[in-house]
């Protein structure tokens, strides 16, 4: 069974002319419940400043008779004029139940960091950060939780609220139950496309080889099609949290032949996927693909249970290869060259994805493998080691040691 649902494009409205507070220049104290500040958080990173509580519970009971200490919580609220259009909730430490950060516009339910924030540092630099697609929170330049505006939840009927707050002109802030901590507005900086972007594609079997400058190192090893490499986890500070380009694969998956092979293990629980980031040509993540053996998901389009036949087709223990198509906007999972599940993206959805040129592997770790096709160049960060992020295995393949072929 599946959910489609329409994935709606942003545009930003007019032009913002609010000005700055003047006092958002420097750190300012919070001193009382509820202050507020004149922001054009487009233009600006807010950042707070604050502390861990000498004693917090990571796991409270939750139930009607007990209040939960929340000393760790904090709140913005978000103004276009006069009208409150959004509401950012968060905490400074992370639940074991994962009611870490919400935003109430776009989420259903709390959602959870990716770790202990900060690295349980006591002192703590929170930033929300306002790009024209999604917001983000991070702590300590480490990003816990992205919300793509696309992509608001369809539980409480959020999406269209949640691509609201995207468009929205917003001109104020307030801060609420964060006294004692300190805020201030950093200048959003402006992120420059690379002129060379530093990609190598894979030549040994190439009867051409590509034009024009390179400023990549050279990759470790010889480098034939059909090699396997490790899927470079691009969540990382390295790769700018799946932000940048030498972290990603180019391949015009629409009209690929081959789309992309991987090997891992196929688990149960939504927070145990095999997730893979779409980009288009310049590097905007266009949205996920994601499945495991509990449900299928393309961003803002599907979300659906995994048939039982794909289930069962899984590898009995270890890693399962399997195949990931999108040729001719066809959603397609294949393992052993069977197609297993297969959805045909249209309208929206369709015109949405058919920008797809790179790809990335979002949270996935060095045990999992794809294969390399003639019609893919990897990244400079891509590479047999990712970049020293996975140095046991390569010292596997150098002293020979076998892998489990693709079949």
């Amino acid at each position: 069974m599946c959910v489609i649902t329409i994935i709606w494009l942003l545009t930003l409205g007019n032009v913002i002319t609010a000005n700055l507070d003047p006092s958002l220049n420097d750190w300012t104290l919070i001193t009382s419940r509820f202050m507020s500040f004149d922001l054009p958080i487009r233009k600006y990173i807010l950042q707070v400043k604050t502390t861990l509580p000498e004693d917090y519970d990571t796991n409270p009971v939750y139930n009607e008779t007990v209040r939960v200490d929340k000393s760790t919580t904090m709140m913005v609220e978000l103004y276009d004029g006069p009208t409150r259009v959004g509401r950012l909730t968060w905490n400074s430490i992370h639940y074991q139940r994962g009611y870490d950060v919400y935003t109430e516009e776009c989420n259903t339910f709390y959602v959870s960091y990716r770790n202990f924030p900060c690295g349980g540092r006591e002192e703590q630099l929170w930033a929300w950060k306002f790009n024209r697609n999604n917001l983000e929170l991070s702590c300590d330049d480490e990003v816990q939780y992205s919300q793509y505006f696309s992509m608001g939840d369809s539980f409480r009927n959020l999406q269209e609220k949640c691509r609201d707050l995207g468009r929205a002109e917003i001109s104020r802030v307030a801060v609420r139950f964060m006294e004692g901590a300190y805020v201030r507005a950093v200048p959003m900086e402006t992120v420059q496309e690379p002129t060379t972007i530093g990609f190598r594609v894979a030549t040994t079997l190439a009867t051409t080889r590509p034009t024009g400058p390179t400023t990549s190192p050279p990759l470790p090893g010889p480098l034939s099609f059909e090699q396997d490499f490790p899927t470079c986890n691009c969540w990382t500070p390295e790769c700018g949290y799946c932000s940048n380009l030498h972290c990603t694969v180019k391949q015009d998956l629409v009209s690929s032949d081959h789309g992309i092979s991987v090997r891992s293990k196929l688990l149960w629980g939504s927070k145990r996927l095999n997730s893979i980031a779409l980009y288009d040509e310049k590097g905007s993540i266009l949205g996920h693909f994601q499945w495991g053996l509990s449900g299928i998901y393309l961003t803002g389009c599907m979300s659906c249970q995994t048939p039982p036949n794909l289930r069962r087709a899984r590898a009995p223990i270890g890693l399962t290869s399997w195949v990931f198509s999108l040729k001719n906007l066809v959603l397609q999972i294949k393992i052993n060259e069977e197609v297993l599940f297969e959805r045909e993206l249209r309208g929206e959805c369709a015109e949405h994805y058919s920008a797809v040129r790179r790809f990335a592997f979002d949270g996935m770790n060095c045990e999992n493998r794809f294969l390399l096709q003639p019609d893919m160049e990897v990244g400079a960060m891509i590479n047999p080691t990712c970049s020293n992020s996975c140095p046991m295995f390569a010292l596997a393949d150098m002293f020979g040691v076998q892998r489990m072929p693709f079949s």
